[in-house]
Parts: C-alpha cells; structure tokens; sequence
C-alpha cells in the first residue's frame, strides 16, 4: 500500500477537500506526537533515515528504539556557532558527541545501526544519492535559511513514497532565538502545491508529508 493511502486510512481521512470543495492543506493530527511518527516509519517498513540535529540523541534513541529494521544516519556538526544556540557552550556540545554514542549504542544494538556525521547539514547532503533514503527527519538550525536550505535538499535524497518531516512548526522570533520553521514549511507547501501535510499533537509539533 502506498504511504499516502496508509496514511490515510490509519487516521479515517475520507477526503482531502473541505466543505467548499477546495483542497486541504493541512491535516493536523489529534493524539497523534513524534514518537508515534517513529512507530509509522516502522509500520510503513521504512529501513533507511537520516536525522539532521540530532544533538543529544533523544529522538534518534526514539528512532531506532521503534524501528528495529531501521539504519539511521545522523547529522548535527555540533559547533557553537554565532546565531545558534550561543547558550551552550562547546565543551558541552563535546559532551553530547560521546553522550550520542553511549545513548544510540544501547537503544539499536550490535551490529550497530547508525552512523554520526559531525558536520553541517550542507556538507553532509551530497553524501546521499537522491532517491535513496525513506525518510528525512530535519531538527536543525530553525532560521528561514537554514530551515530552507535542509528542506530544499534533503527531500530531493528521499525515494517516492518517502516521508519528509521535522520537528518545531512553530514560529519564534526571540531576541536570541529565531524559529521560522511554521514560515517555511507553509511557504514550501504552498509554492510546490504539496497537499497534504501533516502536523502533529505535540506541543512543540512536528511536521511532516509523503513525498
């Protein structure tokens, strides 16, 4: 069964126009969080994921934890960098690298079943082949750029049927912190007439489409 119509039958979606007949955008999906998307991709057998930013590896633990047929592959340069999480200091983001490991080796078992890629998104992408991967799950830097950067060319690696997501559909413009996640994904949408995507219940939630 194609993902779009699994989908839609797990959630009991008869249509996807409104009462005026004209298409739904956006679904949102009542009791439904992130770590039940984990569950989804293992129910739709997804074998082969990348996370971008992952910093301490708690939804990579999630990832792997639900889906024991999944190889996830992990991206997050873990720098301080101006604009990005200045409250946290470079020797801790050195902690989180060993921390990943320690988290991931013991929620995916031996063999091993990720790997860590400690660069920025940009550098990483061009490692995957596109079409290769089932699903893309992007947690990155926020900002309008970066947000548009990772979508742009991470959903180009995901295969047709695939799923690209994310996490935080919200919109902050905080002295030192700026989300425009919400911006982006509502622009992407709408300018590539993806229809529909799914947000989930979480209260920072996530979002996510069949690719």
């Amino acid at each position: 069964m194609k993902s779009i119509e699994y989908i839609l039958n797990k959630f009991n979606i008869t249509s996807l126009v409104d009462e005026k007949d004209k298409p739904i955008r956006q679904i949102r999906l009542e009791n439904f969080t992130r770590n039940d998307l984990a569950r989804l991709f293992a129910e739709l057998e997804f074998k082969r994921g990348v996370e971008v930013g992952v910093e301490r590896g708690l939804y990579s633990k999630v990832l792997l934890e639900s889906n024991k047929d999944l190889y996830l592959y992990c991206v997050d340069p873990l720098l301080v960098y101006s604009g990005y999480r200045e409250h946290v200091t470079q020797s801790k983001m050195d902690e989180f690298h060993f921390e990943v490991y320690d988290r991931l080796d013991q929620a995916g078992g031996s063999p091993r079943r990720f790997s860590f890629y400690r660069d920025f998104s940009m550098e990483v992408v061009h490692d995957f082949a596109n079409n290769s991967i089932d699903f893309v799950y992007i947690d990155g830097n926020h900002d309008f750029k970066h947000t548009t950067e990772d979508i742009a060319e991470w959903s180009k690696k995901v295969k047709k049927g695939g799923i690209v997501a994310g996490h935080d559909f919200n919109r902050n413009k905080k002295k030192d912190y700026h989300c425009h996640v919400k911006d982006v994904v509502q622009g992407w949408t709408y300018a590539y007439d993806i229809k529909p995507y799914f947000v989930t219940s979480d209260k920072s939630p996530s979002w996510f489409w069949v690719k």
